[in-house]
């Protein structure tokens, strides 16, 4: 069996343990909504409301958000639990009986988790949206506002923004990764206490230097990480400048691939921001502990 191979069984057990819970977590919220849309009866639409096309983009734009949200933030919550998830269910030794590494079964349960999961949600979440934007349209404004949408608009910037916000989910893992890693080794290692003791220690660390030795480098550190996760999913400081007025909405659907791509650019240019580069330190130095903690249980 080829090293692709056996990867690619590895993730494919991950989506067959998890599948059900994962899909349900990325239909909730839409299908709350659109259960919800037929009993507000107040709603109406804004006096200088976005014309319909800019109000589907939204609709899709809002339903990405929402399910990627929610799903990469339960994707989170798992990760620490995953790090002794073999040896508590007692499946370490059959996985071990196949040709796989232990490296590849945690480097496949950290990529499904972490990366493939979140991108599906944006998938779906961009699908829901159309439905979920358009329903809100028929009922704010009737049936005959859906002819007024330039539906081929709304599909073509709503696959740039898929795209964009897909690269940007790839780096938001490379920023991210010294915490989840953290956590996982910590978990692998202190079992059910991992996940409270390497927070706990977090906040006594971080107090204990700002407080009193006047050095809030914990904070400094970590508002580094999300500040460069945040901005290597998305920028939008300047994504709505050409919405000030009605006469901005068609430019801003004309500008918006450019945007996309120039947003996307300046992701790239943090690559080189030593924190990245040493929150990758400190990600891998997790992930051979994690190993470590594995073979010990062999």
């Amino acid at each position: 069996m080829t090293t692709t191979k056996r990867f690619s069984t590895l993730m494919q057990r991950e989506w067959m343990q998890h599948r059900i819970g994962w899909l349900v977590v990325m239909a909730i919220m839409p299908v709350l909504m659109l259960c919800a849309l037929p009993f507000d009866n107040a709603a109406k639409l804004p006096p200088h409301a976005p014309p319909p096309t800019i109000f589907a983009l939204l609709g899709v734009a809002i339903g990405m958000l929402v399910v990627w949200g929610l799903s990469w933030a339960v994707a989170m919550f798992q990760m620490p639990g995953l790090a002794r998830r073999d040896q508590q269910d007692r499946s370490i030794e059959f996985w071990m009986s196949l040709p796989a590494s232990h490296t590849e079964s945690v480097a496949a349960t950290v990529l499904m988790h972490a990366l493939l999961i979140p991108m599906l949600a944006l998938a779906v979440g961009a699908a829901a949206g159309l439905v979920l934007g358009a329903g809100v349209l028929v009922k704010l404004t009737g049936i005959g506002a859906l002819g007024s949408v330039s539906w081929g608009a709304v599909l073509s910037a709503g696959l740039v923004g898929l795209l964009r916000l897909s690269f940007g989910m790839l780096l938001l893992t490379l920023w991210m990764a010294p915490l989840f890693m953290l956590l996982m080794a910590a978990s692998a290692w202190l079992k059910r206490w991992g996940t409270p003791v390497f927070i706990g220690a977090i906040i006594i660390i971080g107090n204990v230097l700002d407080k009193f030795y006047d050095n809030p480098i914990v904070w400094r550190l970590m508002s580094a990480q999300f500040e460069g996760g945040r901005k290597a999913m998305f920028d939008a400081a300047n994504t709505l400048k050409n919405l000030k007025d009605e006469s901005g909405f068609d430019n801003f659907l004309s500008q918006f691939p450019g945007w996309a791509l120039q947003d996307a650019g300046a992701a790239v240019q943090q690559l080189a921001s030593p924190h990245l580069v040493g929150g990758l330190v400190v990600a891998a130095g997790c992930f051979a502990l994690v190993i470590l903690n594995r073979k010990r249980a062999t």
